[in-house]
């Protein structure tokens, strides 16, 4: 039976998501509508205030969570910060086409030179897969449009050279609209053009944010109002997650002694993509002062049927950081089966998009893995992985809510 002392009345979590263009309504508004099948699906009950809208950046807001758990009603407050990075994505999307293409192409020499996309290969072959899709699509509308220009000024007019133009133009646009526009190519150049830059510190802006947050942190953190503190990154945000939990450290010297209730939590990251570049030893001299300074813990989630991370890498080792770590990293494999069901899963396998997403979506049937559980339920995060832990020989789902084991019929 569940009892007060390990039950989670007050959490912060503190959030970052990937390179999307995604508005604090549009963040909260997603919360909301995944809430309700966390609730539907666990009996419980969660409502929330309207979201502090005094920070365009830092949004915060609280939910109260409560339910009935073998018996013993519990009561779960959380206060959700949500680290908009929503301006920055546009401000990308918002340069003409030319000067995107651009900055892609450097971003893309930038990891073919520097090898990082040939380890990308050894410690990912499908995340590599990803990683060469907007080159590969860019390269199939350049030719396909040197094949119609090419057929259009070979077919005996009398201005050969304006008709292969023409045809080539008129494909290219073709391509940009249909191909670059709805199949996210031209999102995903500005994703990588946006991470190199990061990765040699060129992004003020995102530096500013990350330093705010981290302050924020800090202040939650040093309350000692909280039983548990999560700070949560999704996709990119897994390197971003990680830069502003060091920058805690570095900005506060005695955050080490409020630290022992901290969890990074990284899910679906893209971390690797900043920490296995070789211009990146900040990131991972950051790092390795957090996790060899302070207490706070890590806890990587990945999925194989996922693209968009990199399964079966044990990240702390490939920077170097688990033999300095106070706490080793746990890593754990999730399946996206389990969390939704066969007939829904058998809809989704193929769009890799919204196989990534799981990662922060509701589940529609129990399983340990649980995003709405770990930011808005009574359960320890560490509750949670020992019932994994100990359930994965029979079966790595049937738990309840607290994180305490079900009996097995």
């Amino acid at each position: 039976m569940t009892t007060e002392k390990d039950t989670v009345n007050t959490r912060a979590v503190f959030f970052v998501g990937g390179f999307d263009p995604k508005s604090p309504e549009a963040f909260f508004s997603r919360v909301d509508r995944e809430n309700g099948r966390f609730e539907q699906l666990w009996d419980a009950d969660i409502t929330h205030q309207a979201f502090d809208g005094g920070d365009a950046d830092i949004v915060c807001t609280q939910f109260q969570t409560s339910g009935q758990d073998e018996g013993h009603a519990w009561s779960t407050t959380t206060d959700f910060h949500y680290l908009s990075i929503d301006d920055i994505v546009l401000k990308d999307f918002s340069r003409n086409f030319l000067v995107r293409l651009v900055r892609y192409i450097i971003s893309f020499a930038d990891y073919t030179v520097t090898g990082t996309g040939m380890k990308f290969f050894w410690h990912g072959w499908r995340f590599s897969m990803y990683a060469l899709y907007p080159m590969a699509m860019l390269l199939a509308s350049l030719g396909l449009s040197l094949i119609a220009g090419s057929w259009a000024g070979s077919i005996g007019s009398s201005y050969p050279t304006a008709c292969a133009l023409i045809a080539f133009l008129a494909c290219f646009a073709f391509c940009y609209q249909f191909v670059m526009k709805r199949g996210h190519v031209l999102h995903l150049m500005d994703l990588w053009s946006f991470s190199t830059e990061y990765q040699y510190r060129r992004r003020p802006d995102m530096d500013d944010k990350l330093n705010r947050f981290a302050d924020q942190i800090y202040a939650a953190a040093s309350s000692n109002q909280y039983d548990e503190i999560l700070t949560i990154g999704h996709s990119t945000g897994g390197a971003l997650i990680l830069d502003a939990t060091a920058r805690v450290a570095e900005r506060h010297p005695d955050f080490a002694t409020h630290a022992a209730n901290v969890t990074v939590l990284t899910v679906g990251s893209t971390a690797l993509k900043i920490g296995l570049h070789p211009f990146s030893d900040w990131f991972r001299s950051r790092l390795k002062n957090l996790f060899e300074k302070t207490p706070v813990k890590w806890v990587e989630f990945q999925c194989v049927t996922d693209l968009i991370n990199f399964h079966k890498t044990n990240p702390a080792e490939l920077m170097r950081l688990d033999s300095t770590m106070q706490t080793p990293i746990h890593i754990d494999t999730i399946r996206v089966k389990n969390m939704i069901g066969s007939e829904v899963y058998g809809r989704i396998k193929n769009n890799y998009f919204r196989i990534h997403y799981q990662f922060v979506y509701a589940n529609t049937q129990k399983y340990y893995y649980d995003f709405p559980a770990f930011c808005f339920g009574p359960a320890y995060l560490a509750q949670r992985l020992q019932v994994a832990r100990d359930m994965k020989s029979l079966n790595p789902y049937l738990h309840n809510l607290s994180g305490r084991t079900r009996e097995l019929s």
